[in-house]
C-alpha cells in the first residue's frame, strides 16, 4: 500500500516544489553552458548527465506548476 502519496493521480500542483525544481533547472542550464563552452572542462565527459538532470528538473517544474484552466 502506498502511504506516501507517490504517484497519486489526484495530487494537485505543488508550487513550492515547482519553484525548487525551476531553480535547480536554471542552475543546471548554467552548468551545462559552462561545461559545453570549454573543451578542456574536467566534467566534459559528464555533460550528457548534466543535460539529463536539467531535463528532469525542468519537466518536474512544469508538471507541478498550476496551469490556467481552459475555457
Amino acid at each position: 500500500m502506498n502511504t506516501m502519496g507517490w504517484g497519486r493521480k489526484d495530487q494537485g500542483p505543488s508550487e513550492a516544489f515547482a519553484a525548487e525544481e525551476q531553480a535547480r533547472a536554471d542552475g543546471l542550464a548554467r552548468r551545462c553552458d559552462e561545461i559545453a563552452a570549454a573543451l578542456s572542462h574536467p566534467m566534459r565527459n559528464s555533460l550528457e548527465h548534466y543535460q539529463a538532470a536539467y531535463r528532469n528538473a525542468a519537466g518536474n517544474a512544469a508538471a507541478h506548476t498550476a496551469q490556467p484552466e481552459a475555457r
